[in-house]
């Protein structure tokens, strides 16, 4: 059934960062040193919440579609077969006009914008950031495809096309493809997605399409790119936590209510516009002029062997996401649960790594620690479990004797931002 989702995504992921390599190549040998096009603490953030978004998906797949497929079997109005080539067709552009939709109120309303501003965050704009997904927002993103359950779209279906237009979003994540002529009058392009991800308040909610424009050309959400964006948020996260970065707009919220008169105003906080205050807070926030010549981005620097200590982590936890995503169809959801609880906790320290926090040390030995509890758990069965368990360890050994080499580092928050 949706496993579809997982498998293709799982055979993507390879090509995804061998694009991204690319990218990163190409970019390098033009790039101004003022305007660098990747930062590593901010490409491995995206990735971050990428991952974390991939690993937590399964235990919401089942709730998000439950929805659908109970709608498809007690209230759809025809029985589209997927042999159809017109049904195909008729579902790649009802997908995509559904995504339209879910994403303009991800824009629009407070309470699914919190989820979806993860994907806004990086001050960056490039492949990487295709990867930076929220946590939590595809519990919202459901809810607007339900008329294809209606209309008598089988789940499979569904799925796939929906896999299919969000793997073809990735490409659009660049600012090495200019303008492409013609084609910009009916698919989404990297110019046409450059302006969604601008904080210029001219490109502000401007357009949500997911594969084809024509969305935005027919509601009055287009917008041509005349200038190159200022890329990120209004006010910018300013942290390179991936756990932060998926709960700090519902904070933000929290507190915005608790600062409302009114109980009607606390209501409105959850489902108003992200610009909306009340009048007794001054009433709906004005966009500020944005320019990328005097943007200053958020950045926190740590010393090049802790840069290493990251790189060589992700490409372990980058592994170790990949072969979960091949075998969840298999796998127990206990062991699930503990390989996801053990990916959570490594990305969430190299957020606090990188921004040095006092506690960054002694959470990072503890997670290696629980890390090789996990491997142990998880490979339990396996005929050489003692032998997995004896490398995990000593690997353990050595990475706590290599991080601990920077305790130093680890003296507070070291924010800095850069031009």
């Amino acid at each position: 059934m949706h496993r579809v989702n997982e498998k293709y995504v799982a055979l993507a992921i390879p090509f995804f960062f061998l694009a991204i390599a690319i990218e990163l190549v190409l970019t390098h040998r033009t790039r101004k040193t003022s305007d660098p096009r990747y930062r590593f603490a901010d490409s491995i953030t995206n990735l971050s919440c990428g991952t974390g978004q991939q690993v937590i998906a399964p235990f919401l797949k089942t709730l998000t579609l439950a929805g659908y497929l109970y709608l498809y079997e007690h209230a759809r109005v025809l029985s589209i077969s997927s042999t159809s080539i017109v049904g195909w067709v008729v579902l790649l552009f009802g997908v995509d006009l559904g995504y339209y939709f879910f994403h303009r109120a991800s824009h629009r309303v407070n309470v699914i914008w919190a989820g979806h501003v993860v994907h806004h965050q990086s001050e960056e704009y490039n492949l990487s950031v295709a990867l930076r997904q929220s946590w939590f927002v595809k519990l919202a993103e459901w809810i607007f495809y339900l008329p294809l359950a209606i209309a008598g779209f089988p789940i499979e279906m569904f799925v796939a096309m929906t896999t299919f237009n969000t793997l073809y979003q990735f490409w659009i994540h660049t600012r090495g493809i200019g303008k492409l002529g013609p084609i910009e009058w009916i698919m989404n392009t990297p110019s046409h997605h450059r302006v969604h991800h601008g904080i210029d308040p001219k490109y502000i909610d401007k357009n949500y399409a997911g594969v084809f424009i024509i969305w935005d050309r027919m509601f009055g959400t287009f917008r041509e790119e005349d200038t190159e964006p200022v890329y990120g948020i209004v006010k910018p996260l300013a942290s390179w936590n991936p756990l932060w970065a998926n709960v700090e707009y519902f904070v933000e919220m929290w507190r915005l209510a608790r600062r409302c008169a009114s109980w009607t105003d606390r209501v409105k906080v959850i489902f108003a516009p992200p610009d909306w205050r009340p009048k007794s807070l001054g009433g709906t926030v004005t966009i500020p002029e944005a320019s990328r010549a005097t943007q200053k981005k958020y950045d926190a620097h740590g010393p090049r062997g802790l840069v290493a200590y990251v790189a060589v982590n992700f490409a372990m936890v980058g592994a170790a996401t990949t072969m979960m995503l091949a075998m969840q169809a298999t796998a127990p959801l206990v062991d699930l649960a503990v390989a996801t609880a053990a990916v959570l906790a490594t990305l969430i320290a190299w957020g606090w790594l990188f921004e040095g926090k006092r506690w960054a040390l002694a959470f990072e030995i503890a997670r290696l620690v629980a890390a090789t509890a996990a491997i142990a758990w998880l490979t339990r069965d396996s005929a050489h479990a003692t032998q997995i368990a004896i490398v995990a360890a000593g690997a353990a050994v050595v990475l706590g004797v290599w991080v601990a080499q920077y305790r130093q580092h680890f003296g507070g928050a070291r924010e800095t931002v850069a031009a």
